[in-house]
């Protein structure tokens, strides 16, 4: 359960539960679907990445989302 507490942002949460449904969201449907701003959403992204709970697979076009939660 460690890794759970790593993610404390609500927005953060809502973005993997997202990307649980669909690791190829992009950055621009997420935003549309979480009503906030593409940036937000890049800046969130970056921060799951550093804390190793998502990865990105393959190119920004065509890859995909893992997620280790």
């Amino acid at each position: 359960s460690s890794e759970v507490t790593k993610v404390t942002d609500v927005t953060e949460k809502r973005i993997i539960e997202l990307l649980k449904d669909n690791a190829k969201y992009k950055t621009v449907e997420l935003a549309e679907m979480l009503d906030i701003s593409r940036k937000t959403v890049s800046v969130k992204l970056k921060d799951l990445r550093e804390k190793g709970i998502i990865e990105r697979v393959g190119s920004d076009r065509k890859g995909y989302w893992n997620i280790y939660l």
